[in-house]
């Protein structure tokens, strides 16, 4: 059976094709059309002869005028056409050529502008998209000025054209005055009138045609596409600011509330913990995971589960090499994520669960703080703080601030509204009651984590954050591996939010906010904020706005401020905060392509395969209770 083609490499071949028609269509507007005769090096016209030569137009007022004028007096003349007028006219250009005139170009935007090689080849493809042709004369001919720009008496008129007794005459068709002109020199006796050479239109090829319509159609819907990315300009910017506004007040609101229930704490509690961690290829990572959950200081039973999920490179045999007390391996066939973690929830012999990733990291007091918030009855998971520990370097610091000024603050503002949408599969804890509920980890998405997390909550337990408790992981070190993460990552929420669209029906947290949340500031707010970097671009080098780029800079300034209380709120240092103006220019792209890339491998129907991330092993230290990062 023939496999079908993959989504990413359909993109490429996408990519590609635009890419060469955007360079053909370059490279057709830099190469003037040969041969091209200069109307300046017009025939020499006998005496008494005249080539009324008719400039600016086609007008939709005056130009018909003018050629009924010519019409009634039987005078075929030369229009030296501009070609916006041409797309803005194509019926009157239309009817020019039909009526046996001939048709020059003088420009695309402005007379005399056909000197720059873009302007006339734009304005050759205004004539191929409305007359499937293109002409052989362009540029001003050295001309007997008729003087229609200063004078408006006829007679004056008359007598400055018929000065030389032969030649261009120089006449313009915005304007009574050019068919009343027209008609008098027609009545002039012994003169002949022809134009100002013999060639005619040239018939365009389907290539001409083509760049025509496109260049029409980008002249004629440009107001429309500019009006479209401005309104969507402001709605990411309100969105961002919202966001903003949200992430600030509600995370301030949270910390608040929790100083307040730190005054007079809930009880400590103790609960037995099974710890079930899944790993496939895990070898560089998986001791000092293990290490650190069996090092942990809380005052309990605490059960380790390593389930090896079918790993070629040995990840069972280093976890069962460390010889660790409450510690046991499992072996199983390659199955994938999920199907490991109910093996491992199986075997447990506790009702807390702490499910983390074999690539993670904790302090000695992680376990303790993440079970506290089960002391209320209600609470069926808890989201830990899942930090970046590989954290040296450019990409490094980029998603530490990420993390810190996205992740989790959106957890901060997502615990208070009581819809936390994704316990990470770094750091989260369960009870087995609510796992039963639910029916175990399921594989229907890529994103697990958020799968579970909607359907705890659409169950009816509440989901809790734990600020306190932190796990340290190991993030992508390369752009291809980072892209490759968040890819999977973006793809199995969207698979979730379709999956739970339910709960926009029902009365729960998950649906009145979870969703909306995810939906307007993780699709909708990424697929839009883009357009407001384009649109900077645009109104700095092409519309002489300088001042898109102060408020684009503004914008950046209270973004940035945003993050730096963000980390302070994170208990981090404020060090990283100079790369975050750089991390706005570069890796939010990446992350917009990404979401970008996501839904249109869903809107596709395309079902994405798991996709891992080489490993480093960079986080393997812990001693004396204090995490090394890296």
């Amino acid at each position: 059976m023939r496999r079908a083609p993959r989504l990413h490499w359909i993109s490429i071949l996408l990519g590609l094709l635009v890419l060469m028609s955007v360079v053909s269509f370059h490279a057709y507007t830099e190469i003037r059309p040969e041969p091209v005769q200069h109307a300046r090096e017009h025939r020499e016209l006998p005496e008494r002869t005249l080539a009324l030569a008719f400039h600016g137009g086609p007008d939709p007022k005056w130009t018909p005028r003018l050629l009924d004028a010519l019409r009634e007096s039987g005078v075929k003349a030369t229009f030296f056409v501009v070609g916006t007028q041409v797309t803005r006219n194509p019926e009157v250009t239309r009817r020019i050529a039909d009526e046996g005139h001939q048709i020059a170009v003088d420009g695309f935007r402005a007379e005399g502008d056909w000197v720059d090689p873009h302007n006339l080849a734009f304005a050759q493809a205004a004539l191929a998209d409305v007359l499937g042709a293109h002409t052989r004369l362009v540029g001003a001919p050295v001309e007997v000025d008729s003087g229609d720009r200063d004078h408006q008496d006829i007679g004056t008129l008359v007598r400055m054209s018929l000065h030389e007794q032969r030649g261009v005459v120089r006449l313009h068709d915005d304007g009574s005055i050019g068919a009343d002109i027209a008609r008098e020199l027609a009545r002039t006796p012994g003169y002949r009138f022809v134009t100002v050479t013999g060639d005619r239109l040239v018939e365009a090829t389907a290539a001409e045609r083509f760049t025509g319509a496109v260049t029409a159609w980008s002249q004629r819907n440009g107001g429309i596409v500019l009006m479209l990315l401005g309104t969507a300009i402001a709605i990411a910017a309100l969105l961002g600011l919202l966001r903003t506004l949200l992430q600030l007040g509600l995370a301030h609101t949270d910390r608040r509330l929790r100083r307040e229930s730190a005054q007079e704490p809930p009880p400590w509690i103790t609960p037995p913990v099974s710890v079930v961690v899944p790993a496939y290829n895990e070898a560089l990572n998986i001791a000092a995971t293990v290490r650190s959950v069996a090092a942990n200081n809380h005052c309990a039973d605490v059960e380790v589960i390593v389930v090896d999920d079918g790993s070629t490179d040995g990840t069972g045999d280093r976890a069962e090499e460390l010889n660790l007390p409450g510690v046991t391996v499992i072996r199983q066939a390659n199955q994938g994520k999920p199907a490991a973690l109910n093996t491992g929830i199986r075997a447990a012999r506790h009702d807390v669960l702490v499910l983390l990733d074999g690539d993670t990291i904790f302090e000695p007091d992680t376990i303790g703080e993440l079970v506290q918030p089960f002391s209320a009855a209600d609470v069926g998971a808890v989201s830990g703080n899942a930090k970046v520990g590989n954290r040296r370097g450019l990409l490094g610091r980029w998603q530490h601030l990420e993390y810190c000024a996205g992740s989790n603050l959106d957890r901060q503002i997502l615990h208070a509204l009581r819809c936390i949408p994704t316990v990470p599969g770094a750091i989260g804890a369960f009870r087995r009651a609510a796992l039963t509920d639910v029916g175990g980890v399921s594989d229907d998405t890529l994103a697990e984590d958020t799968d579970l997390t909607m359907a705890v909550t659409r169950a009816g337990w509440r989901v809790a954050y734990r600020q306190q408790a932190k796990a340290w992981t190991e993030a992508p070190s390369t752009v291809r591996g980072l892209f490759r993460q968040r890819y999977r990552w973006s793809y199995g929420t969207f698979q979730s939010m379709w999956k739970h669209g339910g709960a926009l029906l029902e009365k729960g947290p998950m649906g009145r906010f979870g969703l909306l949340y995810l939906l307007v500031f993780h699709l909708l707010l990424p697929l839009l904020a883009p357009m407001m970097d384009l649109y900077v671009l645009y109104g700095f080098l092409v519309a002489d706005a300088p001042l898109a780029l102060l408020v684009w800079a503004v914008f950046l300034l209270l973004q940035t401020a945003s993050a730096g209380y963000a980390l302070r709120l994170d208990g981090e240092s404020l060090k990283p905060l100079w790369v975050y103006p750089l991390q706005q220019i570069v890796y939010r792209q990446l992350m917009y392509a990404v979401v970008i890339q996501s839904l249109i491998t869903a809107l596709h129907g395309t079902q994405l395969r798991w996709m891992s991330v080489r490993r480093t092993g960079l986080l393997t230290d812990v001693a004396g209770g204090t995490v090394h990062v890296t």
